[in-house]
């Protein structure tokens, strides 16, 4: 159990180490003079991005608390806890697309939209947290067993 929180905080750390350096670069990007003005381009990428963002958002939520409750009436625990670890890390990448991505377009599309973005994964980002009471409630939980 320890093993499985620690490979989670791990991803989703690093999730928050690559927005950092992504940060770090867009700047450099920004003050070199890498910044896109094709209107038609931004117009576009700025509704792929919140398209993907309002359809992956509820969609990998609920996916994964679907799954999880299947998961929870699996008895062999090496098989459980190698699910559970795919499935959260399947979602915390879903999720950190929308925030990595609104950091770099930030800088270099250079419009605060994109902050507003990134803001909201981050905060959904924040509903991914591997604490190790919310992996002791999805994995061991019996209402999940008998609700389902």
């Amino acid at each position: 159990m320890n093993i499985l929180q620690k490979k989670l905080t791990i991803f989703y750390y690093s999730v928050f180490i690559l927005a950092v350096l992504l940060a770090v670069g867009g700047y450099f990007l920004n003050k070199n003079g890498l910044i896109v003005t094709n209107k038609s381009f931004i117009d576009v990428f700025k509704s792929i991005l919140i398209v993907y963002m309002l359809i992956i958002i509820p969609l990998s939520l609920k996916i994964f608390s679907t799954k999880v409750k299947k998961n929870a009436q699996i008895e062999d625990e090496n098989e459980k806890f190698a699910k559970y670890l795919f499935l959260a890390k399947i979602r915390i990448v879903l999720i950190s697309i929308i925030f990595l991505t609104g950091i770099i377009a930030f800088y270099i599309i250079n419009e605060n939209d994109y902050l507003y973005i990134a803001g909201i994964g981050a905060v959904v980002l924040f509903f991914c947290l591997p604490t190790k009471a919310r992996i002791e409630n999805d994995l061991f939980n019996e209402q999940l067993i008998i609700n389902s």
